[in-house]
């Protein structure tokens, strides 16, 4: 994965961003990030799928919905420290209120921010600190490496880095770039991963053609990645496209909304792997390739169940090749399987086969010494070959440490 730091948000044309401080947090961290589209953008977002969504989740879904708004986005408000969630009609009405202050110091409407908030959820949001915050961030509001990593670190809660992407394609000679930041850490589960995204894209590109290729990048990305199996309230990931790289716009189907969405799909891929890497306490990252199922469905079950797994997680983390725990994980994950078909290996090249056709395979101390030797690697690859047809997908997922619990045990004292 390219985990190098990337050039930032603002890379591409059309967009200035601040991040900075404006005491929401106790720590004195920064807790506030705004970027702003130099007009308006098409704009396309993907949603948490809790039936407790936070206020700014149900703001920002209304004005993508109202009038010609996927088109007619211009700035992004988030503020970290406080998720803004189970908060009532208070939490709703500051939403609404952060919009409306981006919207006075901007020059743009109210109903042209998409606002997000992540932290401790059931606390009031302190308005006054955040209306002085934004007023801040507006004037200083600006392109290049200080913007972009200043907002990179306004949205941060447990993590340890900041995490971000950046990819360049050419489309009819022109030269398209796309960026992302991205906050994540614990609470991480798929539909969606628990974390905030934000992209920024000079494209030109339809809506409908950039909500599909959103949705699909989700679902190859963030939609396979875990930490802990727990879906929270304010997950968001959100892409502006400005249009100002001057390309032909991009259309739903075609070689250009191939090249677009694959590039998407990349960048997404990246930071979810930097989200997983990062999950909190984390030692180890290990994945899971499900080869030759049925079909994608049966494969995600399987790659969910695996990563979800509390023995698996523990197993990683202490570098134990107890392969049991991955076939009884497939086991009860409701997908149809026939053991006699299914094969384990251990591995980033399916070194070695652990069970084979329903049966386990022989391990002598030399193979036993290298099991070891992988399961201790910084990255550890499972691939479960269920031998009933040909869907393959990929699930990340990360070890359960005793760090893991001092984090969450302490996380809001």
């Amino acid at each position: 994965m390219k985990t190098k730091t990337p050039p930032g948000i603002t890379s591409p044309k059309g967009f200035r961003a601040a991040g900075g401080t404006c005491g929401i947090k106790a720590s004195g961290k920064p807790d506030l990030t705004l970027i702003l589209a130099d007009a308006p953008c098409v704009a396309a977002a993907v949603f948490t799928v809790s039936r407790m969504p936070g206020p700014p989740v149900q703001v920002g879904r209304r004005h993508l919905r109202s009038g010609q708004n996927s088109a007619n986005i211009r700035a992004i408000i988030c503020n970290s420290g406080n998720a803004n969630a189970s908060t009532g009609k208070q939490g709703l009405d500051d939403a609404i209120t952060m919009c409306r202050l981006v919207a006075a110091e901007t020059g743009c409407e109210p109903g042209q921010v998409l606002p997000s908030s992540t932290g401790i959820i059931g606390r009031p949001l302190p308005m006054a600190k955040i209306a002085q915050g934004i007023g801040d961030l507006a004037q200083r509001l600006d392109r290049g490496p200080k913007a972009d990593a200043a907002a990179a670190r306004g949205i941060m809660t447990t993590d340890l880095v900041p995490k971000g992407a950046h990819r360049t394609l050419r489309l009819g000679g022109k030269t398209v770039t796309l960026a992302g930041i991205c906050k994540g850490s614990g609470m991480i589960a798929p539909n969606m991963a628990t974390m905030l995204a934000f992209v920024t894209t000079d494209a030109a590109i339809a809506p409908a053609a950039l909500r599909k290729a959103l949705t699909a990048a989700t679902g190859a990305s963030f939609n396979r990645i875990s930490v802990d199996q727990h879906c929270s309230p304010s997950d968001t990931l959100a892409i502006l496209a400005s249009g100002a790289a001057g390309n032909a716009t991009i259309a739903a189907s075609g070689k250009a909304y191939d090249a677009f969405a694959a590039a998407l799909t990349d960048l997404c891929s990246d930071m979810a792997y930097q989200v997983v890497k990062d999950g909190e306490g984390a030692t180890r990252v290990f994945r899971v390739r499900v080869l030759n199922a049925r079909n994608e469905r049966e494969a995600d079950l399987v790659g969910a169940a695996i990563v979800n797994s509390p023995l698996v997680k523990t197993a990683v983390h202490g570098g134990d090749p107890n392969w049991g725990r991955i076939t009884t994980a497939a086991g009860y994950s409701g997908t149809p399987i026939v053991p006699e078909k299914m094969s384990l290996y251990i591995g980033p090249k399916r070194d070695i086969p652990v069970y084979r056709l329903g049966q386990a395979v022989a391990v002598d101390k030399t193979t036993l010494r290298a099991l070891g030797k992988l399961m201790k690697a910084k990255e550890v690859v499972f691939t479960l070959d269920l031998g009933m047809g040909k869907a393959c997908v990929e699930w990340l997922g990360c070890d359960l440490s005793r760090e893991y619990i001092a984090i969450n045990a302490d996380y809001t004292t």
